[in-house]
């Protein structure tokens, strides 16, 4: 295999971003994917919110207006505690921010439009139906072996790049110790049709240890998201959706008349929920050899701050920095500084999320100029793509 050769281990939009930012250097990438197609339903949240220093991104590699037009906008928030709004926010008004505005995309056409970009790069190279079996230790590096319906493969690139999720397997077969906590909070959601005024707004409401997001999705949809207790979204899920409207309606007392009239008299198959487990994971350490971990695969997130992909793309234009640079240099030297200073802000991010979802810190929303933004020591990395490897 020719030398500055990546190999990355999933095809999901954090995967697909970073083959495309090595693939536009000039380096070899070889993209392995279990599934046999690309163009099926995403799993995940179908629409989650992209913040404006990740559009800013996206815009930049001609990818944005694409995925624009199959997108929600939030230009501005309220929250609310108990009913009562106790604040808000526009992206206007936030110091620095790229766009006035943040984006509910896509997964489908995110990856969409990815593929596309990718495929017109003769370096980078898409492998479907691959299923990963081993690693061997090939002295300081592995090498990756993986089966494909005529056979199986080893590969021994310079660098493995697990994006292959929060149950990653490349992870385990490398044996990193992880961390895994599976939340209690039961999550939540479905979509329902915008109510007239709504407009290009995100509403936050806390009520006795619940939380309803509403948010913008495509296709002039609201997505409401609930989380709460896994006890307590059974016990709706064994009712009716009434009973859903009924309690939402009670913690989002600004919702509780459009949820009545479009809940009212539906059946679960109806409405179209998604009941969701999420689980915080956490290694050890994100490097070891030439294996790197990206996404889900190096700090899984629970959705609550909305940041799981997010993240996911930024650490994508991290590594690419960082592989880029060992390339170049022949060292991992500034892989590992970037690595080390992006580890403790993600943990830092999950025990926020942890110490919030089980009642030891107050119902508050994320601090937004970071989700905006991104983390304040990086966002050079996100402004700089995509030009050079500074």
């Amino acid at each position: 295999m020719p030398e500055n050769t990546t190999c990355v281990v999933g095809a999901g939009p954090a995967g697909l971003l970073l083959a495309l930012l090595l693939g536009r250097r000039g380096h070899r990438v070889v993209v392995l994917e279990r599934n046999t197609r690309l163009d099926g339903p995403s799993p995940g949240a179908q629409s989650p919110v992209i913040q404006p220093a990740t559009l800013q991104m996206l815009a930049k590699l001609d990818l944005l207006d694409a995925v624009r037009a199959e997108s929600g906008e939030i230009r501005s928030g309220d929250v609310h505690q108990n009913g009562n709004r106790v604040g808000g926010y526009a992206y206007t008004d936030i110091p620095g921010s790229p766009l006035p505005y943040s984006l509910t995309i896509s997964v489908r056409a995110l990856r969409r439009e990815l593929v596309r970009a990718v495929s017109e790069l003769p370096s980078v190279e898409i492998v479907l139906g691959a299923t990963v079996t081993g690693l061997t230790d090939d002295g300081d590096r592995y090498a990756l072996t993986y089966d494909v319906p005529d056979g199986a493969r080893t590969l021994r690139p310079d660098f493995i790049v697990g994006s292959d999720g929060k149950f990653s397997t490349l992870r385990g077969l490398a044996e990193i110790p992880t961390e895994v906590f599976t939340y209690d909070k039961g999550y939540l959601d479905f979509l329902i049709t915008a109510p007239s005024d709504w407009g290009p707004r995100l509403g936050m409401h806390f009520a006795d240890g619940n939380y309803v997001l509403a948010s913008p999705a495509p296709g002039g949809e609201l997505r409401i998201a609930w989380i709460t207790t896994e006890q307590r979204v059974d016990e709706v899920l064994a009712g009716s959706p009434d009973d859903l409207a009924k309690v939402i309606g009670t913690i989002a007392p600004a919702l509780a008349d459009t949820l009545a009239e479009q809940l009212n008299g539906k059946q679960w198959d109806e409405v179209g929920h998604r009941h969701v487990q999420h689980h915080m994971v956490r290694p050890d350490c994100w490097l070891r050899r030439n294996l790197v971990l990206l996404g889900d695969s190096a700090h899984g997130l629970h959705a609550f701050g909305g940041q799981g992909l997010n993240t996911g793309l930024q650490d994508a234009a991290l590594l690419a920095v960082g592989i880029s640079h060992a390339f170049r240099d022949g060292t991992v030297a500034r892989l590992e500084e970037l690595i080390g200073l992006r580890k403790p802000f993600m943990d830092a991010f999950q025990d926020v999320q942890r110490e919030t979802l089980t009642g030891q810190r107050r119902d508050s929303p994320p601090d937004l100029p970071t989700l905006a933004l991104g983390q304040a020591e990086l966002r050079d990395v996100w402004s700089s793509i995509p030009e050079g490897i500074a």
